[in-house]
C-alpha cells in the first residue's frame, strides 16, 4: 500500500505510480484534539468519510485523533512539512506570524454566531484577503462562537473583572484582556483546568463547546455573557502534496469542504452550544450572567479601543476590518 507521509521531492512520481498500478491512496490525518471534541466530530470525520466514499476508495484517509501523531498545537504545520502526516488540524493563531490577517474574525462585536463567522472567514480567506496561505491547501476552515467568560468568582458586571487574571491565547485577546481591567495571562488549552482550580487564573475567555471538550467545564462555574471575538482553524495540506494528487481526487477533497462544509459545521456548533448554554443554565451549581444593557454599551465602549489599536497597528487593518463586516451583512441579508 502507499505511505504518501514521504519527502515531498518524490511524492507525485510516487503518486503517479500508485493510480497506474490502481493502488490504494493513503493519506495520515492528524488531529491533535480529543476525539470527542466537536470539530472532529462534525467537520473533519465527515468530510475524510465523504472523500473516501466519492473517490471509490481510490483514497484512504487515516485518521489520527487526540494526538496520536502528535500533541503539540504549534507543531502540526511542522509535521506536514516533515512528512510524518498528509492533512493536519491546525488553529492558525498558535503559529505567530505565519498568518497575519487572521485576527481580524477575533475582533469583538463582528459574528454573532459560529455559522456566520465561518462562512464570512472562508470567503475572506477565498477572496485572496487573508496572507500566509500561500504554501497551502485549505480544505475546512471555521470560527468558533464568539468567546464568553467563564471563571471560578461571582461575575455580574464587567467592573468585576478589574484586577482578575484571565487566560489569553493571543496579542489581540490580550488588548482586550487589559481593556475590560483584567490581567491577561498565556498558557496553552491544556493548562486552563488546572490553571482554573490551583488560582493561577480566574476564568477564561470561551464557547461552550471547547468548555466541555477540554474539560474546563468542570473549573469553572460562573459564566459572564459579554463577549470577546471568535477563534479561526481548520484543516489543510501543504501545496506541494495536495498538487500531487490526482485532479479527480483533488476536485473531490475540495467540493467536499470549503463554504458548504463551514456552514454545516457552523450549524452544528451554534445547536452544540445553545444545548449546553442551556444545560448550564438549569445546573444549580452554575451561574450565568446575560450582561444588562448598560454593562454592554460599558463592554462595547471598552473592547471597541482594543478594535481600534489593532485596525491602526496593522498594516491591512482597516481594509480587513471592513471587509469582514461587508462579509457579514451579505450572509444575514442571504
Amino acid at each position: 500500500m502507499l505511505k504518501p507521509a514521504f519527502a515531498i521531492g518524490t511524492a507525485a512520481a510516487l503518486w503517479a505510480s500508485a493510480v497506474g498500478a490502481q493502488e490504494t491512496i493513503d493519506l495520515k490525518f492528524a488531529v491533535f484534539t480529543p476525539e470527542q471534541e466537536i470539530t472532529y466530530q462534525e467537520a473533519m470525520k465527515p468530510w475524510a468519510e465523504a472523500v473516501m466514499e466519492a473517490t471509490d476508495g481510490k483514497v484512504n484517509i487515516q485518521m489520527f485523533p487526540g494526538g496520536t501523531l502528535g500533541r503539540d498545537g504549534s507543531k502540526q504545520i511542522k509535521m506536514l512539512k516533515d512528512g510524518v502526516a498528509d492533512i493536519a488540524f491546525i488553529i492558525p493563531a498558535y503559529n505567530p506570524g505565519l498568518f497575519p490577517d487572521n485576527a481580524v474574525i477575533e475582533l469583538p462585536d463582528t459574528s454573532a454566531n459560529a455559522t456566520e463567522g465561518s462562512v464570512a472567514f472562508w470567503r475572506l480567506l477565498e477572496g485572496g484577503n487573508l496572507r500566509g496561505y500561500e504554501d497551502f491547501e485549505v480544505l475546512g476552515m471555521f470560527t468558533t462562537a464568539p468567546y464568553s467568560i467563564h471563571g471560578t468568582f461571582p461575575i455580574e458586571t464587567m467592573a468585576d473583572l478589574k484586577g482578575k487574571k484571565i487566560r489569553i491565547a493571543g496579542k489581540l485577546e490580550q488588548q482586550c484582556v487589559e481593556a475590560i481591567g483584567a490581567v491577561p495571562v498565556g498558557m496553552p488549552i491544556s493548562k486552563i483546568p488546572e490553571s482554573l482550580s490551583r488560582g493561577v487564573i480566574d476564568a477564561t475567555p470561551m464557547h461552550y463547546a471547547a468548555l466541555h471538550a477540554f474539560g474546563v467545564a468542570g473549573a469553572t462555574d460562573h459564566h459572564y455573557h459579554n463577549v470577546l471575538g471568535s477563534l479561526p482553524f481548520g484543516f489543510i495540506m501543504t501545496r506541494e502534496t495536495f498538487d500531487a494528487l490526482p485532479e479527480d481526487v483533488q476536485a473531490v477533497m475540495r467540493e467536499k469542504g470549503g463554504e458548504a462544509l463551514a456552514r454545516i459545521f457552523g450549524a452544528a456548533m451554534d445547536a452544540e452550544n445553545a444545548k449546553l448554554v442551556q444545560q448550564t443554565i438549569d445546573d444549580p451549581d452554575q451561574t450565568v450572567v446575560e450582561p444588562s444593557e448598560q454593562d454592554r454599551k460599558d463592554w462595547a465602549e471598552a473592547v471597541s479601543t482594543c478594535v481600534n489599536a489593532w485596525t491602526a497597528e496593522h498594516d491591512k487593518g482597516e481594509e480587513l476590518h471592513q471587509a469582514l463586516i461587508e462579509q457579514l451583512e451579505a450572509i444575514r441579508a442571504e
